[in-house]
């Protein structure tokens, strides 16, 4: 059999599974592998230098088109630079495919170059892994490897979808042409599970309080219709934050606003006697103090599909149930109305800051756009504004880390054909700045940088300002123009320092003309601890 012979197959075999879009790091090794998915189509290769960056970037891809995205890199500790983005994907449950060449090790171990272990380097955050032989030598050793392979590429999309590794070890030469592949057809996918088991039923659900609390997923309007139903039947509260996509004048938008204001004796009327949860992280803290302190609630979480769920757990309890008024909502929708009233009222009389800086943002953002929040401080004060349901939300929040901000909002725009506007804060913006290193970096995609000078999160928590080594070692100033940075690039950049020029900069950045990528949004000289402490200080 052909040297590479193996490789070659490969081609048909992952396109048969719908991937189009590879994610190519550049390497030697990898060498085979390149010209595979640069010669084969359909696919459609990417040229990213920076593997962490390439993984956050598929990330991105996956989560806008659905579908898996293929990572390529060469050997080594290119491999490792992928962990973040695996272990991100995993959490969200978004299906990457990740193909790392390897190298044989020389009789002399001296002589290794570019070489660590790399037998399931992802084994904790992946669903599964495969390393292919050095060689394949007959037509049943080639059967046997491409149905592995085809095993291992389905269960990226099975139950629950999510990352899955490809080892390939890879002979020299490494720049040869590969041959044609032999094999006639490619194994066809396995037919995917939809037998999931349904949850027991809850007893008495019709006559107490329920709280059905959404994490961080994607547009769903048949469950917004039927949770918005369920709530006309039952005492029920639907607590559905921005990222999880459910949007509705009935649901609580800003649990933490509502916690945060509220009295003890009104916290008492707001608990549930019986919690559902589905879907990804949640960003209130205060909504999880809240949860955790009730000792007597039942709790039920939702694995898998949550629509069949709760039609199995709601539907019977509404079904045949006359309209009723739903008091338990109300108390929860009343508090949010006062609180957000409260909280716009008095950005009105605050100074220019990031409070009032990221609400201007946001209003001001245009129509069916897919905001992309960076975590820490920007997603802590987005989540505190009422939700715009004309916008998807989207934010790294499965493992909540800084990097990648910018490289899954990069990706994402990439494979889309309308407006994406990422918000994020200037050190996620400097840590993941090789995002911006992308021939193909799109247009389409609009960047606002809240420059509080450093890590603001760690200003807005209780306790480390308390520290002698707070200023240096946690908010960690820097000394990165992001204007000669964005400029390095080759991006467009302008600066605001005053809500004036907040207001006029982002009329340009969002003109469908405009060739402006990057805004920032200076607010080092403002008090932005002190201002968002005094807003929550009265009801703390």
């Amino acid at each position: 059999m052909q040297h590479n012979q193996h490789i070659a197959e490969l081609g048909p075999l992952i396109a048969s599974r719908g991937i189009r879009h590879v994610l190519i790091s550049p390497g030697s090794r990898n060498a085979p592998l390149i010209q595979l998915f640069t010669s084969t189509p359909p696919f459609i290769p990417h040229s990213i230098v920076d593997e962490r960056s390439a993984g956050y970037i598929a990330l991105g891809m996956a989560r806008e088109r659905k579908e898996p995205v293929l990572v390529l890199c060469t050997s080594g500790t290119a491999v490792l630079n992928l962990s973040p983005s695996v272990a991100e994907a995993y959490h969200q449950h978004i299906p990457l495919v990740i193909l790392t060449a390897d190298r044989p090790r020389e009789r002399i171990r001296q002589f290794d170059n570019q070489v660590i272990n790399q037998t399931a380097p992802f084994f904790i955050h992946s669903k599964a892994f495969l390393e292919l032989p050095f060689e394949v030598r007959t037509e049943m050793e080639l059967k046997q490897t491409l149905r592995s392979v085809g095993q291992l590429l389905d269960e990226s999309m099975a139950f629950e979808p999510g990352p899955v590794h490809v080892n390939v070890p890879l002979l020299e030469p490494l720049y040869e042409i590969l041959p044609h592949p032999v094999q006639p057809e490619p194994i066809p996918p396995a037919p995917v599970s939809e037998n999931e088991p349904l949850p027991a039923p809850i007893e008495g659900l019709s006559s107490r309080r329920i709280m059905v609390l959404a994490g961080m997923g994607t547009p769903n309007p048949e469950m917004e219709a039927f949770l918005k139903e369920a709530g006309t039947r039952l005492d029920l509260v639907v607590i559905a934050e921005h990222i999880s996509n459910l949007h509705s004048q009935e649901f609580i938008a800003n649990p933490e606003l509502v916690l945060s204001g509220s009295t003890r004796a009104e916290q008492e009327k707001l608990a549930p006697d019986v919690l559902i949860s589905f879907g990804g992280q949640v960003v209130s803290k205060g909504l999880r103090l809240f949860i955790e302190s009730l000792e007597e609630m039942e709790y039920l979480e939702i694995d898998g599909k949550p629509m069949d769920s709760l039609q199995a757990l709601l539907g019977r309890q509404t079904s045949g149930k006359e309209i009723r008024k739903n008091k338990f909502q109300e108390r929860w929708k009343e508090i949010e109305q006062r609180e957000a009233e409260r909280l716009l009222s008095y950005i009105h009389r605050a100074p220019y800051c990031n409070l009032s800086a990221i609400q201007k943002v946001l209003s001001l953002a245009p129509r069916f756009c897919t905001v992309h929040l960076g975590n820490s401080s920007v997603i802590r004060y987005a989540q505190l504004f009422p939700v715009r349901d004309d916008l998807s939300w989207f934010s790294n929040r499965g493992t909540s880390g800084i990097d990648g901000s910018v490289s899954a909002a990069v990706g994402a725009a990439m494979v889309s054909k309308h407006l994406h506007l990422l918000v994020v804060g200037d050190l996620s913006f400097v840590y993941d700045s090789n995002a911006l290193w992308n021939q193909r970096f799109p247009p389409n995609l609009k960047i606002v940088v809240i420059n509080d000078g450093g890590g603001g999160i760690f200003r807005l928590l209780d306790g480390p300002d308390r520290m002698d080594f707070f200023e240096e070692f946690s908010v960690t100033h820097h000394p990165v123009s992001l204007e000669l940075l964005s400029q390095s690039f080759g991006r467009e950049y302008r600066r605001a320092e005053h809500m004036e020029d907040v207001i006029r900069d982002l009329e340009a950045l969002f003109d469908p003309g405009s060739s402006l990528s990057i805004l920032e949004i200076d607010t080092t000289k403002s008090e932005n601890s002190r201002i968002f402490k005094e807003f929550f200080k009265p009801h703390q």
